[in-house]
């Protein structure tokens, strides 16, 4: 690994020199179909731009450009990880397109997959680096974590990178791939390590619980838009816990490599996890798998009226939560800058968003934050499936939670609800006020709004 110093001397941050104490680093990507990281490194050089990160990775050659000095307080996470992470950013290949938003086609599907994982590389060698230089533990919690991973924990704004490039270039590979790979390059071997490791330069094989199956589950062959079941103790590949509705479902195999198999989405498409699991806890199923509920009626969709009560996990915002949100966000039809540095448009689309873009009216940037927020309102469903909101939502208070929710971020979410009866959640909500250590007079006025709302 090659590491050339060509710190943004002209920028604001690097000019600040504001010191962070390091818990992390958080791994970005560029989001746009720009290899080369000289052509970033000139553009924030600047005493007028409003981003900054600490290195980026070239996707030609894998050389790392280190931007800032590594404790110096960065802007390149729109969240609370500016001052306790690292930011590196790996540029992309120059054979994808952005379709809008995060969605990206691709005329070179083998070479992109090549140029993402020559970054990878590269970025797997820097973090073991800096993680021995903080004394980080690279497997620890939010200690490495992607752009989307922060925003889904509450600490950066809500864009989906790099995550995305896997996902959309069928790489099968994922952000815990990427820290075990971290983990082996320091010499610490992970607790349950991968059967392979595919970020470049061939596979390397190790053993794992696959070369203990059962003869039974060994044999299983299972191929992509196949239908699987999973046993009861089923947990994700890396070892991590898996929750009983995840196990309780059917889903589609999305990839195969060796004994790792990647899960997209459920039978009925209402759900999509793309998570890996060990062929050894797949079967395939009999019949509609049945849950706790076994023997109760099939539970009607979930209505949108006010007040009325929905099936547990399996809600949508209603117009009336979409019209709450859109007062307070404001629309704009023009990419702008938001005070984090973020490109955003529409009310605070930010996914994929870049200078220069344009909707074509507020119909247009209606249909984004109605995208949006579905991911927000499974935040909330996923509170109500984990038990941590205990007692069921009306349509009312699942609105007030999920604009709360795209306000403040899932961490803030789940921290408010956890444990919490209706009533102490909502008195809770107002002392989510403050920006900047301050309280705004706006933020007050969206919690008043949301705990009427919540208690009405």
């Amino acid at each position: 690994m090659e590491i050339a110093q060509s710190f943004l001397t002209l920028n604001p941050c690097y000019r600040a020199g504001k010191r962070i104490t390091v818990k992390g680093i958080v791994l970005h990507s560029v989001g746009c179909p720009q290899p080369s990281a000289e052509v970033f490194v000139k553009k924030l050089n600047s005493t007028e731009a409003k981003v900054c990160v600490h290195a980026f990775v070239d996707a030609n050659t894998g050389k790392v450009y280190q931007t800032l000095p590594w404790d110096y307080r960065a802007w390149h996470c729109g969240g609370s990880g500016n001052s306790t992470h690292i930011g590196v950013e790996m540029c992309e290949p120059s054979c994808i397109k952005y379709a809008g938003g995060a969605k990206i086609t691709c005329q070179d599907e083998e070479k992109a997959r090549e140029t993402v994982r020559r970054t990878l590389n590269a970025s797997v060698q820097l973090f073991a680096e800096l993680c021995k230089k903080y004394g980080l533990d690279p497997m620890g919690r939010n200690v490495i974590v992607s752009h989307k991973e922060g925003h889904d924990r509450g600490m950066a704004s809500g864009h989906g990178d790099p995550d995305h490039l896997f996902r959309q270039l069928h790489m099968a590979y994922t952000m815990d791939d990427f820290r075990r790979a971290v983990a082996e390059a320091m010499g610490k071997a992970p607790e349950k390590p991968a059967a392979e490791h595919r970020c470049g330069g061939g596979v390397q094989a190790e053993k794992t619980e696959a070369e203990q199956m059962t003869p039974r589950a060994a044999a299983q062959v299972f191929h992509i838009r196949d239908s699987v079941s999973l046993s009861a103790d089923a947990v994700y590949y890396g070892g991590k816990e898996m929750p009983a509705w995840v196990k309780n479902d059917i889903w589609m195999v999305k990839s195969v490599s060796g004994d790792r198999v990647v899960l997209g989405k459920n039978a009925d498409g209402t759900h999509e996890i793309n998570s890996p699991v060990n062929v050894r806890y797949l079967t395939r199923p009999v019949g509609k798998k049945q849950t706790e509920n076994a023997g109760q009626m099939t539970p009607l969709k979930p209505s949108n009226t006010g007040g009325k009560t929905a099936v547990p996990g399996q809600m949508s915002i209603s117009e009336r939560g979409v019209e709450l949100v859109a007062k307070y966000e404001g629309c704009r039809l023009e990419a702008y800058r938001c005070p984090a540095g973020v490109w955003t448009i529409g009310y605070g689309h930010t996914a994929g968003v870049k200078e220069g873009d344009r909707l074509s009216c507020a119909e247009a940037a209606k249909s984004l934050l109605k995208e949006d927020l579905k991911k927000y309102g499974n935040y909330v469903n996923e509170c109500v499936r984990k038990g941590q909101i205990a007692f069921p939502l009306n349509q009312n208070q699942f609105d007030a939670l999920t604009s709360f929710c795209y306000n403040c971020g899932n961490g803030s979410l789940q921290r408010l609800v956890t444990g919490r009866d209706a009533r102490t959640i909502a008195d809770k909500l107002p002392a989510y006020n403050k920006g900047g250590g301050r309280v705004l007079a706006g933020l007050t006025r969206r919690r008043e709004e949301e705990r009427k709302i919540f208690l009405s």
